[in-house]
């Protein structure tokens, strides 16, 4: 039986096929993160909130930690409307009245009816990812459904927070309403 081999001379062909053998060995890109998708999902969110006029940036703050780790960069600097997204890290002692959206990461629970309260009027969009924030007074909530990102919207919340969603962002939500005491 013979032995079949082939011989590349030329050093460019090799390169090439060097690197198409280390291309077809390597993942393309890995599947974003549930924070690259929320980070993702806020900025499209924003630009469908009728805004307050303000020459200001578009302020995203997060309370509680930073869960989304680098995927705020992603977003950073992006336009919404004449306004540019600026995103800043708060402490839980930080006054959140500067920001136009303040999510709040699950460490910061605690914090949630205080930052509702403030939010009512002032034309703050409050968002969280934790399970009935939104029946608690959050406007914008995420979870997961079957492996996938969702939001849902507490229209109540959104309305005394002076704010105005757009009806296509609207029919892409689960709409939830305050949670009553018993």
């Amino acid at each position: 039986m013979a032995l079949l081999t082939w011989r590349v001379k030329s050093p460019g062909i090799r390169l090439l096929c060097a690197c198409a053998l280390f291309l077809t060995l390597t993942p393309a890109h890995a599947a974003p993160s549930e924070y690259d998708l929320k980070a993702a999902f806020i900025y499209q969110i924003a630009r469908f909130v009728e805004w307050p006029p303000s020459n200001a940036p578009l302020r995203l703050c997060v309370l509680g930690g930073n869960p989304f780790g680098a995927a705020l960069e992603d977003i950073r600097g992006k336009p919404v409307g004449e306004r540019k997204l600026e995103v800043v890290l708060l402490n839980a002692a930080a006054d959140p009245r500067e920001c136009a959206m303040l999510f709040i990461a699950a460490p910061a629970e605690r914090h949630l009816e205080r930052v509702a309260a403030i939010s009512r009027g002032a034309g703050m969009l409050t968002l969280g990812d934790t399970e009935g924030f939104a029946k608690r007074g959050a406007m914008v909530n995420f979870y997961l459904e079957n492996g996938k990102v969702r939001f849902e919207i507490n229209l109540d919340a959104v309305r005394q927070g002076g704010l105005k969603i757009s009806s296509k962002l609207l029919a892409l939500a689960r709409i939830v309403e305050f949670q009553q005491d018993r």
